[in-house]
């Protein structure tokens, strides 16, 4: 009986020993964990600030796809420090905060048929946007509202293949997530835009033409909107209908720092208005 309690008694305090050393490596890790995170956004924002420095002290007059900013960063440190930087302008894409604005409403048209999206999801767009009065089904309050993010899509109603792509037979279709914006004045910088953005300028401008498009800036960057006119195909009637749309430089950059300290991990995302030299967004994830 004494050997059964003295076996009772060396359990329980091994048991209060091991939870508590449990306790011990469990805070720990806590603290580390916290320390590797705070230590990430410092070098996260050192990150921001190399980008800044990047962007601010470029040729500010045209921007294109040959500029330095354009090349990925990255840097080790011993393994144990990683850090990669892209930088992207905004100003390439479409904002959909401008759909239903006389003239650059019909660019955003263009964007939802080219895309094959609904009229329907527009008209929502439109709504949600405070830009047309009505209501529609969905499990939140509309906004009547500039959109903050791309991603109040997915309130709005827009399904993932809206948003990300999807193949409709043998054709794939980007969604909007990847050449769509909310930040900028509306100016969308030609020697940037992807295919889509640029077919959805004019209708009249379609695969081939904006293919010749990208091409031409290959060569040598538009140093001015109306040297769209040097293409083959491009007429002075497209350009006076899109002129005040567009633009051979960028004022708004997205900047994305991904840092590894240790095991832990840390994506920062920065959207950075260089003409006002400012943070208009910041997310962590």
């Amino acid at each position: 009986m004494i050997i059964i309690v003295v076996l009772m008694a060396f359990l329980t305090m091994s048991f209060y020993v091991i939870d508590s050393y449990q306790s011990s490596i469990s805070t720990n890790n806590y603290v580390q964990s916290v320390y590797g995170k705070v230590q990430a956004l410092y070098i996260a924002d050192a990150g921001f600030n190399l980008a800044k420095y990047i962007l601010d002290n470029d040729d500010q007059s045209v921007d294109s796809l040959q500029d330095k900013w354009t090349l990925p960063f990255n840097y080790s440190q011993n393994s144990s420090i990683k850090v990669s930087i892209s930088i992207y302008d905004e100003n390439r894409y479409i904002n959909l905060n401008l759909a239903g604005d006389p003239g650059y409403g019909k660019i955003v048209d263009n964007l939802f048929k080219n895309l094959m999206i609904s009229p329907e999801k527009e008209r929502n767009l439109l709504v949600w946007i405070g830009r047309q009065e009505g209501t529609f089904q969905t499990g939140y309050p509309v906004k009547k509202a500039p959109m903050d993010s791309l991603y109040e899509l997915i309130l709005i109603g827009f399904k993932d293949e809206d948003l990300n792509g999807k193949l409709l037979g043998k054709d794939f279709y980007p969604g909007l997530i990847g050449i769509s914006t909310v930040y900028t004045n509306g100016k969308i910088n030609i020697n940037t835009a992807p295919l889509w953005v640029l077919k959805s300028l004019d209708e009249r401008i379609d695969d081939n033409l904006a293919q010749k498009i990208i091409e031409k800036r290959s060569k040598e960057p538009f140093k001015q909107a109306k040297d769209l006119v040097l293409v083959d195909g491009f007429t002075f009637d497209m350009l006076y209908k899109i002129q005040n749309y567009i633009d051979v430089k960028s004022d708004i950059f997205h900047i994305v720092v991904n840092v590894g300290v240790g095991s832990t991990e840390l994506k920062v995302d920065y959207v950075y208005d260089r003409a006002e030299k400012r943070i208009i967004y910041k997310e962590i994830l």
